[in-house]
C-alpha cells in the first residue's frame, strides 16, 4: 500500500523543478518589451500576449523569446505570440489570434 504513495511522491518531486523553471521563464518573458503577459499550457506551449502591430515581425520575436526561455529549462517547446484583445475575450487558447510562432526545440 505504501509503495504507490512513495512512487507518487517521487514523481511529484521530479516534476516540481519543471514547474518552477516555467515560472522563472514566464517572469523573464513578461520582462521583455512588447510582452504584456505570458502563460504556459500543459503541452509546453507558451502563449505571449501582445498588442497587435501588423508591421512587426512576430515570428522573429517568438524565436527571440525561445532564446529567453531556453536557460530556464522549463520544458517550453513552442512560443506563440497572440493578440491581447483575443485573450481578453476569454476564449480558449485555440481561439486566440496568433500573430507569430516559433519552435524552441532547436
Amino acid at each position: 500500500m505504501r509503495l504507490p504513495i512513495v512512487l507518487f511522491a517521487a514523481a511529484l518531486l521530479v516534476s516540481t523543478p519543471a514547474f518552477a523553471d516555467q515560472d522563472t521563464a514566464i517572469k523573464a518573458v513578461r520582462a521583455q518589451p512588447r510582452a504584456l503577459d505570458a502563460v504556459v499550457d500543459s503541452g509546453g506551449n507558451m502563449y505571449v500576449s501582445v498588442k497587435e502591430d501588423s508591421k512587426f515581425p512576430w515570428s522573429q520575436y517568438a524565436a527571440g523569446l525561445c532564446q529567453v526561455v531556453k536557460p530556464h529549462q522549463g520544458r517550453i517547446f513552442k512560443v506563440r505570440v497572440v493578440d491581447i484583445l483575443s485573450v481578453m475575450a476569454s476564449r480558449a487558447p485555440g481561439g486566440w489570434k496568433r500573430l507569430g510562432e516559433a519552435s524552441c526545440a532547436n
